[in-house]
């Protein structure tokens, strides 16, 4: 799939240990209801082009290398490190269609995620959202560097799981995070050979916990898609005063009510770090059209969260060029009259089935029975009933492509 072994076991041996190592000490706390959104970030200077500063530091082969400045930490702009490429040859007319792109917990700017979204028809940005230089030998970094070097110009780094609450919002590094992917697009638009109307985001792991809060915040963004990370995370160290303000500020549940372009939702029913239900709840929690596509099973890790979905292409293509939309799956209901589960549909859908649990308690790598569907004139039927003790149902379906959409998951008790 255009990726050595080397790193693929660099990517499973370091993130997904570090994935888990942070998971093993996060618990999930409901959320408070009806709460404020807060936004501590100047949005309308965040969309103001940002100063650029060419740098000879970590060349990559076909890549433009560069800092550009991101938001003001301790006194002066922090100077964030990209690496941006356009596809071969003449822009269409218009423009390139582009994509930004967050990486995740131990990830940096990775060169190869430009070189995939080039491949397909896309310019592209990476950026290190850590205030790091590119380091290690995978995914297109060269040079053997150290990884998690800084440089002087750096902006914060992640501390845990929201490790840096109790400081200055605009000292934490999530406040810089999403403040570095808005100004990411603000330099984008600036660019003469891309279309400002057609510029994605997707985010992996913690990036795509960042790029969910993004959409809410961002609007000018044509798509977003958010792979393994989403909302409804919490942390149990935190007080409950910082606690409120963690769900007001930070969680992407505060800012998805407010985001209204569409969404791609990635992940796996097997995926270890976000739990598949609140990653669903999430993609509900969205105002825009939100498809979700949970595969069966899906390493986690940087590669695998854009190399082996080949949905996140044809989404981008559905909203930026000019192909046909992906099918949806609106959320299952058991039909009183049958007391099967019904869900309405759009698009072409070439097979689907009910995947359910009788499991209770923390969602993780829970295994799904299933019931096959029939497929209607715009709806999908269940052809038998669900057992009594069903605590959890989704609609898994492909459609004509052999794409994997599903509906939302249906928790009946918790």
């Amino acid at each position: 799939m255009g990726r050595n072994k080397e790193a693929r076991s660099a990517t499973i041996g370091i993130v997904l240990a570090l994935c888990l190592t942070a998971y093993a000490g996060a618990v999930v706390l409901a959320a408070p209801e009806a709460q404020k959104r807060a936004l501590p970030w100047d949005v309308l200077a965040l969309s103001q082009t940002p100063k650029v500063h060419p740098t000879t530091e970590r060349p990559a082969k076909g890549m433009r290398s560069f800092f550009y400045e991101g938001a003001d930490y301790k006194g002066k702009p922090t100077w964030v490190f990209a690496y941006y490429a356009t596809p071969e040859g003449n822009p269409p007319e218009g423009g390139w269609p582009a994509v930004v792109c967050a990486h995740g917990g131990g990830g940096t700017a990775f060169p190869a995620w430009v070189t995939q979204w080039n491949k397909n028809g896309y310019a592209a940005l990476a950026m290190d959202l850590e205030g790091h230089l590119p380091g290690g030998n995978f995914f297109g970094v060269e040079g053997n560097h150290p990884p998690d070097q800084g440089h002087e110009n750096a902006g914060p780094k992640r501390i845990s799981w929201f490790g840096d609450i109790a400081l200055p919002d605009n000292e934490q590094w999530f406040y810089h995070a999403v403040a570095d992917v808005i100004r990411a697009q603000s330099l984008l638009r600036s660019f003469p050979e891309i279309n400002p109307k057609k510029i994605g985001l997707t985010g992996i792991s913690w990036g795509g916990v960042i790029a969910s809060t993004v959409a809410g915040v961002d609007p000018r963004f044509a798509f977003v898609v958010p792979v393994y990370g989403g909302a409804f995370i919490r942390k149990h160290e935190m007080n409950p005063e910082q606690y409120s303000d963690y769900c007001n500020k930070w969680d992407p549940s505060a800012h998805l009510p407010h985001a209204q372009m569409p969404m791609l939702w990635v992940s796996s029913f097997t995926e270890p770090v976000f739990p598949v239900n609140l990653f669903s709840k999430a993609a509900e929690t969205a105002a825009g059209t939100s498809i979700l596509c949970i595969r069966p099973w899906l390493p986690h890790g940087h590669g695998f969260g854009w190399e082996e979905v080949w949905e996140i292409t044809a989404f981008a293509n559905s909203i930026a060029k000019t192909d046909a939309a992906m099918a949806k799956i609106e959320p299952p209901q058991i039909d009183p009259t049958d007391g099967l589960v019904h869900a309405k549909c759009t698009g072409d859908i070439k097979n689907a089935a009910v995947g359910f649990t009788t499991a209770t308690g923390e969602w993780k790598n829970q295994a799904l029975s299933s019931i096959p569907c029939s497929i209607g004139k715009g709806e999908v039927i269940a052809t038998q009933k669900l057992p009594e003790n069903t605590s959890a149902f989704i609609i898994n379906a492909n459609d004509n492509r052999d794409a994997c959409v599903n509906s939302v998951l249906t928790v009946v008790k918790p």
